[in-house]
């Protein structure tokens, strides 16, 4: 049966398929209910901070006042108060008309105003947050509002399409700061032709050929191709066993199964977006700078067998 090989453009195209059809997250209210109860036992033990943790969970499984008030007191008894007060203006954005809600946050903000700076960071499209490399954890928006300890915080803004921008702060304790943050441009310059300048002679006229352009063998493009389809693929199979973590953590919500499913969720993140990368740049490779017509002297690199194993020659000429 004759194989035809993939174009990698064609090639790109099916990763992007593959990254779209993966289904969003659900609300799943048993893992919330779950979780929350594992927060309280949590609390009850004195582990405040593992209380906060499973509160956190409950919240992004199936968001509820509720869980985001509880997750708030948590972090409180923790000493945690630049978390505590992060989640309160996330609770006074989400809920600003129940009273329960906006009495708590407002007690944490105010507490936490004069010892720690506020940051705002607005995004240009929606982003998730991360501060000094640990990820904020709270759902991606266009605008957010952090606390921090005074002093130089790097703030780094990961976005939908997996390009990343970051700015260095200098916080001060009770200054507000606002930062905008959005994705670096992609690259996508080439090289313009230069046209020929000189006088023109009406005596002899010559017709000169444009030098032509250096380009790369179809094979740069092809395996560029193949290494994007193979992250994404592995990519999918992450995605996949990120599901069974998630799912045995319904089971069984311990902290440990929880480590778990975040890793593997950021395992997960960089694969796609290493896919997404590749294959942006396979396609710049594939659409200037690859010849894709004519025959292709093969490389002067070959791969022999020898009595020690194997052996790389190479050869050219002078």
């Amino acid at each position: 049966m004759a194989t035809q090989m993939m174009h990698p453009r064609t090639a790109l195209l099916l990763a992007a398929a593959i990254l779209a059809a993966a289904p969003a997250a659900r609300a799943d209210v048993s893992a919330a209910a779950r979780a929350f109860s594992d927060g309280q036992t949590a609390q009850l033990d004195g582990d405040y901070d593992h209380a906060a943790q499973s509160f956190e969970l409950a919240y992004s499984n199936a968001p509820s006042k509720e869980a985001l008030r509880s997750a708030i007191r948590a972090r409180q008894l923790a000493g945690q108060l630049a978390r505590a007060a992060t989640l309160a203006e996330l609770l006074l954005l989400k809920y600003s008309d129940d009273t329960p809600s906006t009495k708590l946050a407002s007690e944490v903000i105010a507490e936490a105003k004069p010892k720690l700076g506020r940051v705002t960071v607005t995004c240009a499209p929606r982003c998730s947050l991360a501060i000094g490399g640990r990820a904020m954890s709270l759902p991606a928006a266009e605008t957010q509002v952090v606390y921090v300890a005074a002093g130089r915080h790097t703030l780094e803004a990961t976005f939908d399409d997996a390009r990343v921008a970051s700015r260095d702060i200098a916080a001060v304790a009770g200054a507000d700061n606002d930062v905008r943050l959005v994705p670096p441009a992609p690259s996508t310059a080439a090289l313009a032709p230069v046209a020929p300048s000189g006088p023109d002679t009406e005596v002899k006229r010559e017709r000169t050929e444009p030098a032509p352009r250096r380009a790369l063998p179809r094979v740069v493009a092809l395996t560029g191709a193949g290494v994007a389809l193979a992250l994404a693929g592995v990519g999918v199979w992450s995605g996949l066993d990120t599901n069974k973590a998630r799912d045995a953590y319904v089971k069984n919500p311990t902290h440990a199964a929880y480590s778990a499913g975040q890793s593997k969720q950021l395992r997960t993140n960089i694969l796609f977006g290493s896919a997404i990368a590749v294959g942006a740049a396979t396609a710049v490779v594939a659409i200037w700078w690859t010849h894709w017509t004519g025959n292709e002297t093969p490389p002067p690199v070959a791969l022999a067998p020898s009595t020690d194993g194997a052996a790389v020659t190479y050869w050219g000429h002078f």
